[in-house]
């Protein structure tokens, strides 16, 4: 029997992880994992809902069941992916869709990521079953400003477009998914605008301002996880960057606490000097002086801006 290469473990201080099953080479492929979930971004134009390459309204062709705009090639209507939202509107909508606007960012297309994951509590339990096993910080989006947003842009127009039954679908578990998504998706850049998706070992990769393994996407949309320039022994935590690693901590701090609700607390964060690379500092401008200016930033507490 093959020993698989890396295992899901749990931990009081970072919940589940995943670490290395047998001592991994540098550069070597980890992981590569097919999507749970795959949707487009939630700020987008009209994009086909099988390929999610974006449309004009010169290129549109509209599913012949439920009216959402696609591409041009017949295979996208009858694509996996599509067969939430479509199912939807002929079941529960009873109306096809009417898409008019291809310039702007569409408001109907914020639900259709959070669409398909609700669809599989009924239509695929094990996926939905994963699905709801992911992180959401309900607990500190509530009261937001994007939690409210989703509230009204997402669940209340879930529930009067497709007409579902408050008390099957209640306003908090739509909420809870929507912030499965925020914290658990991917872009995926394949296409033109990028798409996101949700990967089920994948969202359990640790974060690190300095991780030891890096991120691709092969061309079918699988994610693939391959180490970095230094072997990772067995046992040791896989990582990845969830942030910009060509920021500064300032930077990687807010956007971390903005988009995934904690505050990173990793060596090059917890070292003003970014370990030695002063990647943050400003060169001193006095006379014969070889010294940097480096922010004020604290990881180690609550607020790490407060200085």
């Amino acid at each position: 029997m093959v020993k698989q290469l890396i295992k899901v473990a749990e931990d009081p201080m970072v919940g589940r992880y995943v670490a290395a099953n047998v001592d991994l080479a540098a550069w070597q492929v980890a992981l590569v994992e097919r999507p749970l979930i795959r949707g487009p971004s939630q700020v987008t134009g009209p994009v086909c809902l099988g390929c999610l390459k974006s449309i004009t309204a010169e290129s549109a062709v509209m599913c012949e069941r439920c009216g959402w705009p696609m591409c041009s090639d017949s295979k996208c209507a009858d694509d996996e992916w599509h067969k939430a939202e479509c199912d939807w509107t002929v079941l529960r909508r009873k109306q096809k869709v009417e898409i008019k606007d291809f310039t702007n960012p569409h408001p109907s297309y914020q639900s259709i990521t959070v669409i398909r994951c609700l669809y599989q509590k009924h239509n695929n339990p094990e996926v939905w079953a994963k699905l709801t096993k992911l992180e959401s910080h309900c607990a500190s989006r509530r009261g937001g400003s994007k939690y409210e947003a989703d509230r009204v842009w997402i669940a209340d127009y879930l529930l009067r477009f497709f007409k579902l039954d408050p008390a099957e679908w209640p306003v908090e578990e739509i909420l809870r998914v929507c912030g499965i998504v925020q914290v658990n998706g991917h872009e995926v850049p394949l296409t033109d605008p990028p798409y996101v998706a949700i990967y089920d070992t994948g969202s359990m990769l640790e974060h690190s301002c300095v991780p030891n393994c890096s991120k691709t996407f092969t061309r079918d949309g699988h994610l693939l996880i391959r180490t970095a320039a230094a072997a990772i022994d067995s046992g040791g935590h896989l990582s990845i960057s969830y942030t910009d690693v060509l920021w500064g901590t300032a930077q990687r701090l807010a956007h971390l606490a903005d988009t995934k609700f904690f505050v990173c607390k990793c060596p090059r964060c917890s070292d003003p000097t970014e370990l030695g690379t002063y990647f943050s500092g400003v060169k001193c401008t006095t006379e014969d002086c070889m010294g940097y200016a480096l922010p004020n930033v604290h990881p180690s507490t609550n607020d790490p801006f407060d200085v």
